[in-house]
């Protein structure tokens, strides 16, 4: 279909949605970023964040469940295994988010 129209962009074009991977334990999210989609892009089981995200289906709402307020920007919010860094925000959105796979030796 995209040789007929042009080319189509979806939630999964990285280039089109600002996720990128930096490392094999270093991500960056939009804050939008469905929660599952975040599970499927760091190859994590989709119910990973399933005890810490309440009613949050989106990233930014996972890291606010878990901060309890909202945080400033590069402020580190940590869960478990993982650290959830603000990078950018924009009035009372997160809008992009670091999201770091601590290694379990300093997890804790």
């Amino acid at each position: 279909m995209e040789e007929i129209i042009g080319d189509i962009k979806d939630e999964f074009d990285d280039e089109e949605s600002g996720n990128k991977k930096i490392d094999d334990f270093t991500y960056i999210f939009e804050g939008k970023t469905m929660i599952n989609d975040v599970c499927k892009a760091m190859a994590l089981p989709t119910d990973t964040f399933e005890t810490t995200r309440g009613d949050s289906d989106s990233l930014a709402g996972l890291v606010l469940e878990i901060a309890g307020k909202f945080p400033l920007v590069n402020e580190e919010v940590i869960a478990g295994d993982f650290t959830f860094v603000p990078l950018e925000i924009n009035k009372n959105r997160l809008d992009k988010i670091r999201v770091v796979i601590r290694e379990k030796e300093t997890a804790a």
